[in-house]
């Protein structure tokens, strides 16, 4: 049996930081855990979207525009990933929007978010860089983490290679009634794609098992 509960941000950072493949937490703005067996066996993060699209998603936005900016499920259970995150959108403010990226640097196109009928936008790309470190591509948001301040500066002063990165696939969740959603959706001002992107799906190396028991607070169906 699956169940949904809210929980802190110290609860779901401990997930995050320990098997997200970022290592490094968000903006929180809520976040879920998925409970199966009255333990904690993944979680969802909501938060603040990038300036950009805060201003320009949407016309006359007058709805809140969230980010789901991190999922971490470590069950096996077959559809627990896409029963969190349909469970914690129903817990979420509503009228609202939600934005969310598939990384294409992590071979994901957004299998979970098809799964649960996201609006498709197509590829972006955020930044210009990526930096060969120790072998691997990392993202200039980690270099920064670790104090760099100005990675190009850094990069070229130290025969760091740089490449270009990946696409990023976007896509965008509506959350609220059927009149809610029609309006939100004349106000969006990006291109809906007629087909979802294609790919394997895959579990990445996430670590060594979190145990974090429940609480009683659980939201949403069984599966």
């Amino acid at each position: 049996m699956l169940s949904v509960q809210k929980l802190s941000k110290t609860d779901c950072e401990k997930f995050v930081i320990n098997k997200h493949y970022s290592r490094r937490m968000s903006i929180f703005w809520a976040g879920f855990g998925l409970v199966e067996d009255n333990a904690i066996q993944g979680v969802v993060v909501y938060g603040q979207p990038s300036p950009p699209i805060q201003r320009f998603a949407f016309n006359d936005r007058d709805f809140r525009l969230y980010e789901l900016s991190r999922l971490v499920v470590q069950t096996t259970t077959k559809n627990a990933a896409s029963f969190l995150i349909a469970n914690s959108l129903r817990q979420l403010e509503r009228p609202s929007a939600v934005v969310s990226y598939a990384d294409s640097e992590q071979s994901h196109c957004g299998i979970v978010y098809q799964a649960t009928n996201w609006l498709y936008t197509g590829p972006t790309i955020s930044h210009d860089h990526l930096y060969i470190v120790d072998g691997k591509r990392t993202h200039p948001m980690t270099l920064r983490d670790q104090g760099i301040t100005n990675p190009k500066e850094w990069a070229k002063n130290n025969n760091i290679q740089t490449v270009k990165p990946l696409p990023k696939h976007r896509y965008f969740y509506l959350n609220g009634g059927k009149a809610e959603k029609r309006i939100m959706l004349k106000k969006l001002k990006y291109e809906i794609c007629p087909s979802y992107p294609k790919c394997d799906q895959a579990r990445y190396d996430d670590g060594e098992v979190i145990i974090m028991a429940s609480d009683n607070d659980l939201f949403g169906g069984t599966i």
